[in-house]
């Protein structure tokens, strides 16, 4: 009976000292900040269609004042560099999804765009690349000099012109018409596009 209750008492004392030696319970910390939800994408303008015309890009047309084309249209740059005949003049980047347009601004509005990518091309394909016997089929193609270099246009592109590269020493000495065009070297193709308008008589220079 002694002896049952030595162990009885042994055990509540191990209890005990168990109890004390037990590591406290740990605590909870501070809640986590709630996780931010992703800022909702902004939809960027467009230009609208992107095939070239005689009259521009979509929203990006001759004439249209600045502040139209930024309605419309993404400029990216609007800086004052040397443009025709080695005068100043004030020229907007504007980013299109296939690639950027230069244009060139006059008293406030476009007066002529300029086309250096391939990306972008006519309804009938014409563009950065064509050869010298595309432009062949185009009615009554012509020659034009402007600005030192040799462009053609037709009838069927009233307002635009297609600069051309690799034409050789003596291309601006020759004729400027079919016969012309078809005497320059195999190798001459579109290197620039220009769009000024069916309305704007200059053209390139």
């Amino acid at each position: 009976m002694i002896q049952r209750g030595l162990v009885v008492l042994t055990l509540a004392l191990f209890g005990c000292e168990a109890k004390r030696e037990a590591p406290p319970a740990a605590q909870p910390g501070p809640p986590a900040p709630p996780i931010a939800a992703p800022a909702p994408s902004v939809a960027t303008s467009t230009c609208g269609d992107e095939t070239l015309t005689d009259e521009g890009i979509g929203h990006l047309r001759i004439a249209s004042t600045v502040e139209a084309v930024g309605l419309n249209c993404n400029i990216v740059r609007d800086s004052t560099a040397i443009g025709a005949e080695g005068m100043p003049a004030r020229k907007l980047l504007v980013a299109l999804s296939r690639d950027t347009v230069e244009a060139e601004v006059v008293s406030g509005r476009v007066w002529r765009l300029a086309v250096a990518s391939p990306r972008l091309r006519t309804a009938d394909s014409l563009g950065v690349g064509t050869t010298k016997a595309r432009l062949l089929q185009l009615t009554k193609p012509r020659l034009m000099t402007g600005e030192g270099r040799l462009f053609v246009a037709s009838p069927e592109h009233c307002g635009m012109s297609f600069k051309l590269t690799n034409v050789g020493r003596d291309a601006l000495r020759g004729n400027l018409d079919r016969v012309g065009l078809a005497r320059l070297p195999d190798t001459a193709v579109v290197s620039e596009v220009l769009i000024f308008g069916c309305r704007n008589p200059a053209g390139p220079g």
